[in-house]
């Protein structure tokens, strides 16, 4: 999975670290850079997706049709101060050829944009890539100073020039797994890695895309709930999926949901339409929008073919507080079978209260200090004082009194005074 994530001079971050686990939570104030957070992420996603770097940044249109919109902010607020420069780093514990290896992803880009000075307009470019095993101490492919690429030969154990020059706009990670490299090593390692940030998945999720019916097929839930309906179509399909299902909906929600029902339209869609004890029917078109939110993050977790990384935003949005420990008690049921991965970021002092003490271990605090211009991230266990304050009241407490925050202002202070 994926275990940091280090971020230099992008957006908000000069310099910050974040911690991953199988469920990491984010924390803190509004434009503390939890959202920052989700964009570097994205870039990644842009990534394994095979984007340019200016598909990326911007936007990415296939046959008249968005398929992917930019990073907020574009070329401009891309780069913390107005720093050349941004550079990601992603961290990951996999598994390669039944040996669990740490590899380290790293990408520097210049977004280009506007020079002020002469007034020119430059095209976003790579200055700097490279994939690095840290345990054999091996960078086994790089770009350097937008000059050459040089890949690790396993048989000669050196670096041998693969192409000159480079090309400015181009990610070598998605062009140079497809080469038939003689590198076994530097062709699992990068297959791997891109397919692990293909399948980050981010989802925002809008009322009326998850109301659309859609074809029995369509698995994967979109990023925004598309396809719903054919998703818990699919579930239905298996007594016990459904059965599991059902119980959920009933636990969560205050229907009286007895059975799904799966009509279909003219053209073959199906909409979901849920049948109450008393016989009522009721469809995705009419069901209020905190049911389908949470039907959305059901057939994210029970369809059968999840993604391996989701990304929330507001993960408390629309649910009732009495059932928050349902929604954390599935998801910390599903991550600790090792199949997903996912992120989470919340206000809510409730659902931090509920927190198990091993999702806990990865929450994160996101936070700006007075007078300090970038957004910094700290694991809250590791925050003087704190776990032992946790441990005897609780994180929400801590939360909703400003202690996080507090802390690492005194902590601050502390180290401007030595």
């Amino acid at each position: 999975m994926l275990t940091k994530l280090r971020l230099t001079n992008f957006k908000g971050f000069k310099d910050a670290e974040l911690t991953l686990g199988e469920f990491t939570l984010l924390v803190g104030t509004n434009a503390s850079g939890k959202s920052n957070i989700r964009d570097a992420l994205r870039f990644l996603h842009g990534i394994g997706l095979g984007y340019s770097v200016a598909d990326i940044i911007g936007e990415k249109y296939e046959s008249g049709i968005l398929q992917w919109s930019g990073i907020r902010g574009g070329t401009r607020e891309l780069t913390f101060q107005g720093a050349a420069t941004f550079t990601i780093e992603a961290f990951f514990a996999l598994e390669i050829d039944d040996v669990e290896r740490e590899v380290i992803y790293k990408i520097e880009i210049n977004p280009g944009g506007q020079n002020n000075t002469s007034n020119t307009v430059k095209s976003p470019f790579v200055v700097a890539e490279s994939l690095f095993l840290p345990k054999l101490n091996k960078t086994i492919f790089k770009i350097d100073n937008h000059l050459s690429v040089e890949f690790y030969d396993e048989d000669q154990a050196s670096f041998l020039d693969f192409t000159k020059p480079v090309i400015a706009n181009r990610i070598y990670a998605q062009s140079l797994q497809n080469l038939k490299l003689k590198s076994y090593l530097l062709s699992q390692s990068l297959e791997t890695v891109v397919k692990h940030l293909k399948a980050l998945n981010f989802l925002d999720l809008e009322p009326e895309r998850i109301r659309q019916p859609s074809f029995p097929g369509q698995n994967v839930l979109g990023d925004r709930g598309e396809n719903l309906s054919s998703v818990l179509f699919e579930i239905c399909q298996d007594p016990q999926r459904k059965e599991a299902l059902l119980e959920w909906v009933q636990e969560l929600t205050p229907m009286d949901a007895k059975d799904f029902e799966f009509p279909s339209d003219f053209t073959g869609k199906v909409l979901l339409t849920l049948v109450e004890g008393s016989g009522q029917r009721i469809s995705a078109y009419s069901a209020s929008d905190g049911t389908l939110r949470f039907l959305a993050m059901l057939a994210a977790l029970l369809g059968s073919e999840p993604a391996q990384f989701y990304f929330f935003e507001e993960l408390d949005n629309g649910i009732h507080p009495t059932r928050l420990h349902l929604l954390l008690e599935l998801i910390e049921q599903k991550v600790s079978e090792g199949k997903i991965q996912m992120v989470a970021t919340t206000h809510s002092p409730q659902l931090l209260r509920l927190l198990s003490s091993k999702s806990l271990e990865s929450a994160s605090l996101t936070y700006r200090l007075p007078e300090h211009p970038d957004a910094k991230i700290q694991r809250i266990l590791d925050i003087p004082d704190a776990k032992r304050l946790i441990e005897k009241g609780d994180l929400a407490d801590l939360h909703e009194s400003g202690w996080l925050e507090n802390a690492m202002y005194f902590l601050d202070d502390e180290d401007a005074s030595e």
